[in-house]
């Protein structure tokens, strides 16, 4: 499979950056600037990369809560965040737009990600109201930006929502399949760092030949059951000091998960 010739490895670990908040988010710290965003970004690719991750997934994650039309200013943050730490990524990288799937593919045409991870069709109702993925533009602005090469990790249902037309996920699996054709379908657990339903995986395995991965929920001891059932995975708040969300990633914390992650794939 592709993961192979990207990751080095049949059964990926892709470790989150969670970027801090930037200007217009709630939550962003004005007094710090870009530079601290930029700072912590650094800091928590070196720990994702010193702890031996196999990729990682650079996310405007602490944009909460979010918009479904991302504003020019986050894009062009990321993208100057990407670039600046473009000489110092060692791992394949992928890009996340939160909730915009237009937008991650214009970053990832202008940053060069090897993959991106984002909602690329369905409608959904939750805690952001009622929301929209067009596949059919989706897929054209895809080409359009020259991105029909880099790989999609599609969600089959996104954290916190529901589908409006509630279908079994064997269903969801293999239409999404047969009309995009993505890298990879993701599985998710309720809200970041809950634990995954296995049998999600299982049963949109067993209606697709495309890659299902655990999108969210890993931990140091689960990744070894998850790996036995998924094709790969992502992970996020697990990574963090004290396995909080908001805190920075710590390596000791990656160092482990990718022990358990390599014995279970026969690299140690």
């Amino acid at each position: 499979m592709w993961m192979k010739e990207v990751f080095g490895t049949d059964k990926p670990v892709i470790g989150m950056m969670h970027l801090m908040a930037m200007p217009t988010d709630p939550k962003y710290d004005k007094a710090g600037g870009i530079q601290k965003v930029i700072d912590r970004a650094r800091a928590d690719l070196h720990a994702l990369q010193d702890g031996g991750i196999d990729g990682i997934l650079f996310c405007n994650e602490f944009s909460i809560p979010y918009v479904t039309e991302v504003r020019p200013v986050t894009l062009a943050t990321m993208a100057r965040i990407i670039g600046e730490l473009k000489s110092e990524i060692k791992v394949p990288f992928g890009v996340d737009v939160a909730m915009d799937p237009y937008k991650v593919f214009d970053l990832a045409a202008a940053t060069g990600a090897a993959f991106v991870r984002e909602t690329l069709s369905g409608a959904y109702s939750g805690d952001y109201g009622v929301t929209n993925y067009p596949q059919g533009e989706i897929e054209r602005h895809r080409i359009d930006v020259g991105c029909e090469n880099v790989y999609t990790l599609a969600t089959l249902v996104p954290e916190g929502a529901r589908q409006l037309a509630e279908r079994p996920i064997e269903e969801v699996a293999k239409s999404v399949s047969f009309s995009i054709n993505p890298s990879a379908l993701l599985v998710y657990g309720v809200t970041a760092g809950r634990p995954i339903d296995d049998s999600m995986i299982t049963r949109a395995k067993s209606a697709t030949e495309t890659p299902v991965f655990a999108s969210n929920g890993v931990k140091d001891t689960t990744v070894a059951t998850t790996l036995s059932i998924a094709d790969g995975c992502v992970v996020g708040t697990w990574l963090k000091v004290d396995g909080k969300f908001y805190n920075p990633v710590d390596k000791d914390r990656v160092t482990r998960l990718m022990t358990v992650a390599r014995e279970y794939r026969g690299e140690i």
